[in-house]
């Protein structure tokens, strides 16, 4: 008997010490693991995972999004970029930033060089074909993948105060994201892989 309340209370301990899952949807409810994998849809957007000492979170992140900057953030945002690159930010111009992740990490890259055809010569010559266009390589403090993706040709630079971090990207999601902003401070990103026919067909309807 003794043996038996012994070995229970072992295995009760052991599967004690599994962390539970709690499972999101993209507008922070609860929802059960069910409707969670029900809802996943990667052209829509993507699960990320994450754990804190007691418990593992899956979160349902929307892959798009339209929005407005205030006029401060804006004014802020462009003053930013003005130190970064050293540059006055032509207030009439649109603004098109390519924001490069920390994922995939170094250690995962097995090309000498990334195949993304967003680092092709062509992109950004079509892109200024679409509209007056500024155009921006901004990468995460935690990126790691420079050599990797031309930083000699294509000036990447730090977001060192993380603001668009704050702002769009919260999360680091895998192969960079990309922010199309009008003069106006409205915008639209979208989160994850993605190609530079993509941004050239979004950019086409946005800044029409």
């Amino acid at each position: 008997m003794r043996l038996t309340f012994l070995f229970i209370l072992f295995t009760c301990l052991t599967f004690g010490q599994e962390k539970p899952i709690i499972f999101y949807n993209e507008s922070g409810e609860k929802i059960s693991k069910q409707d969670f994998i029900k809802t996943k849809d990667y052209r829509k957007n993507l699960d990320l995972y994450f754990e804190n000492d007691t418990t593992q979170i899956a979160l349902l992140v929307t892959r798009k999004k339209f929005g407005q900057l205030d006029k401060t953030t804006f004014e802020s945002l462009k003053n930013y970029l003005t130190v970064l690159t050293d540059k006055a930010i032509d207030s009439t111009q649109n603004i098109v930033i390519n924001y490069l992740t920390a994922y995939p990490k170094k250690k995962e890259n097995r090309n000498f060089r990334s195949t993304w055809n967003v680092l092709h010569r062509d992109y950004t010559r079509k892109l200024h074909k679409i509209a007056n266009i500024n155009q921006f390589w901004i990468h995460s403090t935690k990126c790691e993948n420079l050599y990797y993706n031309y930083h000699r040709r294509l000036n990447w630079i730090e977001d060192k105060d993380n603001l668009f971090k704050k702002l769009f990207f919260p999360y680091e999601v895998r192969y960079g994201n990309y922010i199309l902003i009008k003069p106006d401070g409205k915008f639209f990103y979208y989160l994850g892989e993605h190609s530079k026919y993509h941004i050239w067909e979004n950019a086409e309807k946005y800044f029409k």
